[in-house]
């Protein structure tokens, strides 16, 4: 018997795995320059604190571009938005891997901070699965 949602039960529907997908990268990427620090700062040319910049700049780009994004795009139907927040985000890791500019590379992380706050902000949406209607208030006992 079909569910609610119009899956079968035990079934996730393949937006679920891309919405999982998604979010695992971009959490990934949030995360996994801590242990490169030493690497990013000799490859940039600046001191491993100065590099521990570009985790701060993630982070100030998460809390600022959520909510920011999430009002930016309500307009933009959901599928629109989760793509161009993907192809965003895809685009800022290739600038930052192919540049040698430490400006560069944080500008980068700020803007793929964004994307990611787009993205969380309209995935979490489009998981949630529709709630049922609730009928009208029942009547007073008499």
């Amino acid at each position: 018997m079909p569910s609610t949602s119009g899956t079968t039960p035990g079934k996730l529907p393949f937006v679920v795995w891309v919405l999982a997908a998604g979010t695992f990268l971009m959490g990934t990427t949030e995360f996994v320059i801590a242990g490169l620090l030493p690497e990013l700062s000799a490859g940039l040319g600046v001191s491993t604190s100065q590099a521990g910049l570009l985790i701060t700049a993630f982070a100030i780009g998460m809390i600022i571009g959520a909510p920011t994004m999430a009002l930016a795009t309500l307009r933009l139907p959901q599928r629109q938005t989760l793509i161009l927040a993907l192809a965003v985000f895809s685009l800022g890791h290739v600038v930052a891997a192919l540049s040698t500019s430490f400006t560069v590379v944080l500008a980068a992380r700020v803007v793929t901070a964004l994307a990611t706050g787009a993205f969380w902000s309209v995935g979490f949406v489009v998981a949630t699965p529709p709630r049922a209607p609730r009928g009208p208030p029942a009547p007073p006992a008499s």
